[in-house]
């Protein structure tokens, strides 16, 4: 099967759920994102009534679902995308790791490069953590010990049920180019990505989705009080 060659798709996560989604998915994902980020806002502005309104209209249930379902119908369905692709190298680049993260992440501002929506880590000092801090009935099955996240698997291990609310802007660091295809971890081809988009992009080229290359402007156009710098990173 191919993609759509009339359609291009903003992001990753507009792909995916485009083809495997439900109607209406992609809004309610990016909803929650905003609200997220808006009681964040809110609670950091002393609005404790408003943060608590907008983090309980956040519906981790639905996103779940949305999250599950839609990863069933893609393996029902199959490929969706072109199947062309340049040839794998034999030598694939390192992972990123978590200091390289951080700075990619803080570089953009917090937002992912594909979609523009803000991200949140599950790491100490994380953001987020202050909402699930000072509304623990919202998010019952996470605690935090030590300034850090605990859930309700093995040893504190976080599952997808415990952290719903957040699952599909939880932040990833994602090669543009992939390391399959020779693409480096480094500053220029990394990119902040939320979970949704890093998930639906897999180890795939943005030509094979039919999706606009993540420059910063996007960021900038949903979030215009911000300033960013101007950024290269590797086209795949």
């Amino acid at each position: 099967m191919s993609s759509s060659k009339t359609q291009v798709f903003e992001s990753p996560t507009h792909f995916f759920l485009h083809h495997y989604g439900q109607p209406g998915d992609l809004d309610l994902v990016m909803n929650a994102a905003m609200s997220t980020e808006s009681a964040l806002l809110a609670l950091e502005n002393d609005d404790r009534d408003q943060a608590e309104r907008l983090w309980r209209s956040v519906d981790g249930a639905a996103l779940l679902s949305a999250w599950d379902s839609s990863n069933k119908t893609c393996k029902e369905l199959g490929p969706k995308w072109s199947l062309q692709r340049p040839v794998a190298v034999a030598t694939r680049d390192k992972p990123a790791n978590s200091s390289i993260a951080q700075k990619v992440y803080a570089r953009d501002g917090y937002r992912c490069r594909y979609c523009g929506s803000p991200v949140f880590t599950r790491n100490k000092g994380s953001r987020i953590l202050k909402l699930i801090d000072a509304f623990p009935e919202q998010t019952p099955t996470l605690t935090i010990v030590n300034g850090s996240l605990h859930g309700s698997g093995k040893s504190g291990a976080i599952r997808n049920v415990d952290y719903a609310k957040f699952l599909w802007s939880y932040a990833a660091p994602d090669h543009v180019k992939p390391r399959s295809l020779g693409g480096l971890t480094n500053m220029k081809n990394l990119v902040t990505s939320c979970s949704g988009c890093n998930y639906s992009k897999m180890d795939l080229t943005l030509a094979q989705l039919n999706v606009t290359h993540p420059t910063i402007d996007r960021i900038r156009r949903c979030h215009p009080q911000e300033i960013f710098p101007n950024l290269s990173i590797q086209r795949s």
